[in-house]
Order: C-alpha cells, then structure tokens, then sequence
C-alpha cells in the first residue's frame, strides 16, 4: 500500500522561513512554524518534530529547491542533518511581521518587569517595587527591549542600568550549604574568603545570606575542592521592609540623582567662590536663558487661555446652530410656523389651514395667517 499525505495538512503555508548564510555567501532555508521557531530560540521547544514543517533544508524554500549533501557537507562540514538544523535555527534570520514583532516585543517587556519585580528590591526600604515603579524606572533610563536576545540576560542589564540612576538592588538569597563533620571547617573557611556574614550553624549545615551574583562562585569553588557537600536554595529573593520606613513613592526612586547633586554642593566656600569667579560669564548667559524661557512659557499661557476662550465661544455658537436647524427642521414655508417636535408638525399637514394655504399657493395668491383664516371660515359659515 502506499502511503500518501493526509489531505488535511497543506505543506508550505502559514510558515516562517529562517534563512542562514555563510561564511561562503551560501544560502540555505528551514520552513518551520512561527511560534514553534520562537519558542526553540527561549528554550521552551525541544522537539524538531514539533518546530519544522518540513523536514528538509532548503537553497530556496519558496520555489522548492532541496540543498545537496555535498553543498551541506562543504559549509557545515558534517552529514548530520539535525546539527545543521539546529545552527540555522539559532543563528539564522526569522522573517516576522509587524504585528508579531509588537507582540513579541510587549511580552518580553512584560517578563522584564516581572524578573525585575521578583528579583530586586528598594536599596533603603527593603520593600518589594511596584510594576509601575519599575515601568516608571525604566521609561527614565531609557532602554530599549531586543526581540533577538534572551529576556533574563536582557533584565540583567537593565538592572545595571537602574542601579545607577535609582535606589535598586538585587534581593538577598538565603542558600543551606550541607556537608560532613570532617569538612565543615574546609566549607568554613570558603564561606569567609567570600567575606559571607551572619552564617548560622544548623546540625550538618551552614545556612547563609548572600548576593546572588556570589552564587555561582560559591558553586564553583565547592566543586574545585571535590568536597561532599550539596549547594541547595532556600529562598530564591528575601524581601523584608525595614522598620520605621513607609513605603516610599515612585518619585523618591531618583534619591540617588538628589544626593549626587547634594554632594556636589557641600563643597568648601573657597573652591565655589573660584568657581563662581571662572564661570561668571557663563551663569549670567544661563540666568538670561532661563528669562527668556520663563517669557516664552507665559506667552504659550496666554495663547493656551485665548485659544480655550474661542473654543468656547465656537462650542456655544455651534450649540445656538443647531436649535436653530431643529426648529428649520418642523417649520412650515407656507403656513410660516415652526413645531418642536416631528409628529406636531405631520398633524399641522393634515388641517384645514394647511390645506386651504396650500390651493391659495397654487393658484398664486398670498397664504393666510391662522387668524385670518378663522375669519375666512366665519363669512364662508355666514354666507350658507
């Protein structure tokens, strides 16, 4: 029997195509699914079943142009058809669109704000920040978020970042440090060369506070020395708010720009008098700067008041037009009445003034007014 394709999956449609090019100027292409291919690169898919549509690698996978081993072999210099999938899809070029790339970028923003939030604290409070202090924080320092780069190695440096702007820091870790009698002063003398404080004993265990930069050197060093003991993470983030400090405000996050500016202040008297002697010049240009900004800010005033009085008066206008347009709107030109509402002004049609106003037109004479035309109705009564 032979097998033939599912008449279901239609290859070759709704794929992103990651191109790859060499240091030979070859070209080569994978046809794989879009969120299948972002998800390999953030290290959540594992399957290349799942990620490729096709399982081929192309030289031009719109026209269907199959690479040759002998090609492969040359730039890639293996036979092993996975491997070379693999580079293509780290290395390679994901074609997306605008749409997906404003949705790909919103979401590693939001888990930036998240890492941040679950991983740092204020540097005097001790408190956990806000969403919308680190949102704030971040609009400051101005960086920019990268599809193409891993969200954690991108939070890093955006703490960097803030570390120097704001009062932010890196939440202490709490980490249990196991071991056997015979080498507990060997793990004891690691813990002080890292200049660890407040280790607490615990039976066959050290139980410490450390910065989470440390870590890895602690690991390491465990490791170099072949020491039977196991490095475990007790609490991943402590945040503890210090007593007699409220919770502060998104404004007293630039602190740290304040005091930088107090500090260049408290110099000695002589040294800013010699200052002020060498840049006396300079200041009265920025004393006339700031006049001539302070001008130019109450002229706008004046031309945000005026503008605001003639819209109003235009809103006030506009609103008189439009009771007059209601009231042309159920007048009648021959009887020369006006009504307020649409089903007044149908029954006004209907009566015998109209009527008799409306043969008075036709034959060209003057119409009636409702007084004269209850006279007219009187004589014609008289008459019979």
């Amino acid at each position: 029997m032979r097998v033939t394709q599912p008449v279901g999956i239609v290859q070759m449609t709704n794929i992103a195509i990651i191109k790859y090019r060499t240091n030979n100027n070859q070209k080569f292409e994978i046809a794989c699914y879009k969120n299948k291919a972002i998800n390999w690169r953030n290290g959540v898919e594992k399957d290349l079943s799942e990620v490729l549509q096709v399982y081929e690698i192309f030289t031009n996978a719109t026209k269907g142009d199959v690479a040759s081993g002998k090609e492969l072999f040359i730039c890639f210099q293996t036979h092993d058809k996975d491997q070379i999938i693999k580079t293509i899809l780290e290395k390679g070029d994901l074609q997306v669109g605008d749409k997906e790339r404003e949705v790909q970028l919103d979401h590693s923003y939001r888990d930036i704000v998240k890492f941040i939030q679950e991983k740092c604290i204020h540097a005097t409070s001790g408190r956990q920040l806000t969403q919308q202090s680190i949102e704030y924080a971040i609009s400051k320092v101005q960086y920019v978020v990268k599809s193409d780069k891993p969200v954690k190695f991108q939070a890093l440096q955006c703490i960097k970042k803030l570390k120097e702007c704001f009062f932010i820091k890196r939440a202490p870790m709490k980490v249990s440090i196991s071991f056997i009698d015979e080498q507990m002063e060997l793990v004891y003398q690691i813990l002080q060369e890292l200049e660890f404080k407040d280790i607490v004993q615990q039976k066959n265990k050290f139980i410490v506070i450390i910065d989470p930069q440390l870590f890895r050197t602690l690991s390491t060093k465990i490791n170099e020395k072949q020491l039977k003991s196991q490095l475990e993470v007790i609490e991943a983030a402590i945040k503890q708010q210090i007593d007699g400090i409220d919770n502060l405000t998104q404004v007293e996050l630039e602190q740290r720009l304040e005091k930088l500016q107090i500090s260049d202040s408290s110099e000695s008297d002589d040294e800013l008098n010699q200052k002020q002697k060498q840049k006396g010049p300079k200041k009265n240009k920025q004393q006339k700067k700031l006049q001539v900004q302070q001008q130019q800010q109450v002229k706008k005033q004046f031309q945000e008041d005026e503008q605001n009085q003639i819209k109003q008066i235009q809103q006030q206008q506009q609103k008189d037009n439009a009771k007059d347009d209601l009231s042309k709107q159920f007048k009648c030109t021959q009887c020369l009445i006006s009504f307020d509402t649409n089903q007044e002004f149908r029954q006004h049609y209907k009566t015998d003034w109209h009527l008799h106003n409306t043969k008075l037109k036709q034959s060209g004479k003057l119409c009636l007014s409702y007084e004269e035309f209850l006279d007219y109705q009187i004589q014609q009564e008289m008459t019979k």
